[in-house]
């Protein structure tokens, strides 16, 4: 089921990209945030009742993605953060912006929920709660196919309010 809602998670951001993948990342000027550093196991804990050691990271160079997954118990968290200082080479070259890709994915569910006060702009869809916050796109899910707003609002708060601290310049 997990292998289901990861899946879900990259045909999701899959779809909006339309060039080549290169594998080697530059991060020039970029500030590089690491979605554990988003949300931590600790702020984990705080959302879940359930104490999780170090997420699991996947990367998607492509679209700038890293997922931490934090599973335990049958208890699941996932953080996606994307950003320019993730994506490859090509794609940056390409025109791709965790914005452009945010747009993207947001059209393709044009009557999707939306939860007030959470990022720049949000919307719920597969897999979860989706935040767009200055140059950054994420993706918070609580539990497989969660419907559980107040823990999506929560868990996007907290991300908004971790991703602000660290994106400051």
């Amino acid at each position: 089921m997990k292998k289901m809602f990861l899946v879900t998670t990259c045909m999701v951001i899959a779809f909006s990209l339309f060039c080549g993948c290169d594998r080697k990342k530059e991060v020039g000027n970029f500030k590089v945030i690491e979605p554990s550093m988003i949300l931590t196991k600790e702020d984990a804990k705080a959302l879940t009742g359930v104490s999780f050691g170090e997420c699991t990271v996947k990367e998607e160079p492509a679209v700038g993605l890293k997922l931490c997954v934090y599973d335990r118990e049958g208890t699941f968290l996932q953080i996606g953060l994307m950003q320019a200082a993730f994506m490859d080479k090509k794609s940056r070259e390409g025109g791709n912006t965790p914005e452009s890709i945010y747009k993207s994915t947001k059209s393709a569910f044009k009557d999707a929920a939306k939860i007030e006060g959470v990022g720049d702009d949000n919307f719920l869809s597969p897999p979860g709660l989706h935040i767009l916050k200055g140059s950054y796109y994420m993706t918070v899910s609580v539990g497989l196919m969660s419907k559980d707003k107040e823990k999506l609002k929560a868990a996007g708060m907290k991300a908004v309010e971790n991703l602000s601290k660290y994106s400051a310049k």
